[in-house]
């Protein structure tokens, strides 16, 4: 008699998968505040100011796709993390051509001044920019590194925000720092809009400095209508003091990495401090600089949270294993 060969079936396994993390939302925020901010650049801007723009278009429209092609290697490598988190390098090239715009845009409204407000808000909250300006002066050397922050300390520091965590496929920080940058000037709009100032040697009258001085020509020009604001376009926006926000989150992006974490942290302690004793700031938009970065964060954290549950889908392959009885 021919022995018959009996498959039995044993309990089966089952493997997970892992497909493509979701930053969908991260993604629909970004487009959401740069809509924002091209509407209102759009509608709001004066006339001849989108022919004046279309070379900084006409740059981030040609920067852009070379940008992509890292990232879609990173996927067909199946590196999501770091896919996702070089995606943020156009991200960040688009909002900052936004705010590029955005900013002197507020400034052409030309609602009243409220430099005299400011320093009365200060004088509640026991801040004198010119007494803190005086106490800097009786110390050259704190008074030489402090002017040194402000002047060069910012521009190294957010260069480093971006790229770093971007290039080191650090998704969560990356995707952080440019939504905290994207929300933070559309919750901005309004305050710069209805509420702008000039800075503390206005409402405080004291001597300003010739950068000072040509600010606060610019700041009038762009009251005028004009839209020529030259190279003192950071000095356009006096509440929140994005000085000091851009300090503060581009120093929050660098704490994963432990050889920058330190210098990240004093190098924005100078900056936030020298916002005051160089005469740029009023104390209220040091507060509201720091509010700011303190919102946005949060804020951000909501995004990448959300996208962080949804991070990692499974899909289950059964394998059913026989053997001959």
């Amino acid at each position: 008699m021919t022995p018959i060969a009996i498959a039995q079936t044993e309990p089966t396994d089952q493997i997970e998968v892992p497909s493509a993390p979701s930053s969908a939302l991260v993604h629909l925020t970004l487009a959401a505040c740069a809509a924002v901010m091209l509407a209102f650049c759009a509608i709001a801007a004066p006339r001849g100011a989108l022919h004046a723009a279309l070379p900084l278009l006409e740059t981030t429209l040609l920067l852009i796709p070379p940008l992509l092609v890292p990232a879609a290697f990173c996927h067909e490598r199946k590196a999501w993390d770091r896919r996702d988190a070089i995606l943020m390098l156009p991200w960040t090239l688009v909002v900052a051509a936004l705010i590029t715009q955005a900013a002197p845009t507020t400034a052409t409204f030309a609602f009243p001044l409220r430099d005299s407000l400011w320093r009365s808000l200060d004088q509640h909250l026991f801040i004198s920019v010119p007494a803190i300006m005086a106490f800097t002066a009786r110390h050259p050397f704190l008074q030489s590194l402090l002017n040194y922050s402000y002047a060069w300390m910012l521009h190294p520091l957010i260069l480093l925000a971006i790229f770093v965590p971007a290039l080191s496929g650090k998704r969560v920080t990356a995707q952080r720092f440019v939504l905290v940058n994207a929300l933070s000037f559309v919750l901005a709009l309004p305050f710069m809009l209805l509420l702008p100032a000039v800075g503390p040697w206005v409402g405080w009258h004291f001597a300003p400095t010739a950068l000072q001085h040509a600010c606060e020509a610019t700041i009038y020009e762009l009251r005028k209508g004009s839209l020529q604001i030259g190279d003192s376009f950071g000095g356009i926006v006096c509440l929140p003091s994005f000085h000091v926000f851009w300090a503060v989150v581009s120093a929050h992006a660098l704490q994963p990495f432990r050889l920058l974490r330190y210098p990240a942290i004093a190098a924005a302690a100078l900056i936030t401090v020298s916002t005051m004793t160089t005469g740029w700031h009023y104390g209220v938009d040091v507060i509201a600089g720091l509010s700011m970065a303190l919102l946005t964060t949060w804020l951000a954290d909501l995004v990448v949270s959300h996208a962080g549950h949804t991070k990692i889908k499974t899909s289950k392959v059964t394998i059913n294993l026989t053997k001959n009885a």
